[in-house]
């Protein structure tokens, strides 16, 4: 990615990115990320999980914080409009919706995901049926429960080998639920597992406990 702010910068981003397809967007001037997920079942019923705020390191998502820190009538037309779209596309299955909060409060779609999504990680341990069971039971026609959350949580990714270098310590830290993808190939940048840590609900911290929270994790957040 380059941001551009003149002709000659974009001829400069232009030249070191050839021969690569390039997509052009405006910037959007956003206060944070905010992403959904919601399920559809065959006959319309929908199961929409909490707002959740996303937080990215070198364009990468490194926390999901649940639920997002941001005023219940935000939050509410951010599941409202994952629902519309979700209706809109006759979905059958798990949908994660992420958006861009602009500065004046209005929500802009950044983008659609039709499968279990990263920003859904935490609901593997902060909700009686996570993102993957939602979406099993959506498309095997089974009754969708509640997307209830019994605590608040933070996902943090683990990104790269430097990352699961530290996997002994991480396991052996009381609080942090570890899940590792097992995924052959360490390379830099791949997302090779994650945490959770669970608050009791209306408890989640600010970044400073948060950091300690994620004990080994915490100064790389």
């Amino acid at each position: 990615q380059r941001r551009v702010g003149s002709p000659d910068e974009a001829r400069a981003a232009f030249a070191a990115l050839e021969p690569k397809p390039l997509v052009a967007e405006a910037v959007v001037d956003f206060a944070c990320e905010l992403s959904v997920m919601v399920a559809r079942g065959v006959d319309g019923s929908l199961a929409v999980f909490d707002t959740v705020q996303n937080i990215h390191t070198h364009h990468i998502l490194d926390l999901t914080l649940a639920p997002a820190p941001v005023a219940p009538a935000i939050a509410a037309s951010a599941q409202a409009l994952a629902c519309r779209i979700a209706g809109a596309l006759e979905l059958v299955g798990l949908l994660g919706v992420e958006m861009f909060l602009a500065a004046d409060g209005t929500l802009l779609v950044n983008e659609i995901a039709p499968r279990p999504h990263n920003s859904g990680h935490w609901t593997m341990d902060a909700c009686p049926a996570s993102q993957f069971e939602m979406h099993v039971r959506a498309v095997a026609g089974l009754p969708l429960p509640a997307a209830r959350r019994h605590s608040d949580a933070v996902m943090k990714n683990l990104v790269g080998p430097e990352a699961m270098a530290g996997w002994p310590e991480i396991i052996a830290t009381d609080g942090l639920i570890a899940h590792h993808y097992g995924k052959a190939e360490a390379r830099p940048g791949r997302k090779l597992g994650h945490v959770n840590v669970l608050f009791p609900r209306g408890a989640l911290p600010g970044p400073a406990g948060i950091a300690h929270a994620l004990g080994p994790l915490g100064g790389s957040t």
